[in-house]
């Protein structure tokens, strides 16, 4: 504790961290993946096989009176890992609490790959926004049975933003690979 205290905040461990965060998106690709798979069923006229898909897509997570949309909880958990607050004990300073704020995995991230940083944020957001802006419609769909022309294009919208996600994640796995490898080749 006096450590936490007295010390400078520490710097992320970058290889675990970058391993977390390639883990949530791999987490949220797949939800991507049943959310696609939810929508075809959709536009294809099978409502039931789509609601039956629905739980293990981007649509809810958590038991009914906590659902949020899978997005909003990877969001958060985004969030926390990429600029999480400072230890308590380091939030009476405010020199400490601001040094803590420059310490992430979002400022090395900054440093040494700000194109695949750039790409992430991007990616989230476009995923983030169409779950949210499209998971009220998609339930009206599946309650009503029947889908209109209108949502064929919101599916390839859908398609676009998953395809953005799994690109990064895809770049985030190359890199983690890259600058951590396992073990060295033989000759």
């Amino acid at each position: 504790m006096t450590d936490q205290v007295s010390g400078a905040p520490s710097w992320p461990n970058m290889h675990e961290a970058l391993m977390e965060l390639h883990e949530i998106l791999r987490e949220w690709c797949e939800a991507a993946k049943s959310t696609s798979k939810v929508v075809e069923l959709v536009i294809a006229e099978q409502p039931d096989l789509a609601k039956a898909q629905r739980p293990s897509s981007n649509f809810y997570s958590g038991p009914t009176p906590f659902r949020r949309t899978v997005a909003k909880r990877t969001r958060r958990e985004i969030e926390a890992l990429m600029s999480p607050p400072a230890p308590v004990a380091q939030r009476w300073s405010g020199t400490k609490r601001r040094q803590a704020a420059r310490r992430t995995l979002r400022s090395l991230m900054h440093i040494y790959c700000p194109d695949l940083l750039s790409d992430f944020d991007s990616a989230v957001e476009a995923r983030a926004n169409w779950v949210e802006d499209h998971h009220a419609e998609i339930r009206k769909v599946l309650k009503n049975r029947a889908a209109d022309g209108e949502f064929a294009a919101l599916g390839r919208h859908m398609t676009e933003t998953a395809e953005m996600l799994e690109s990064v994640r895809v770049r985030l796995s190359d890199l983690i690979q890259q600058r951590y490898p396992l073990g060295t080749p033989s000759d």
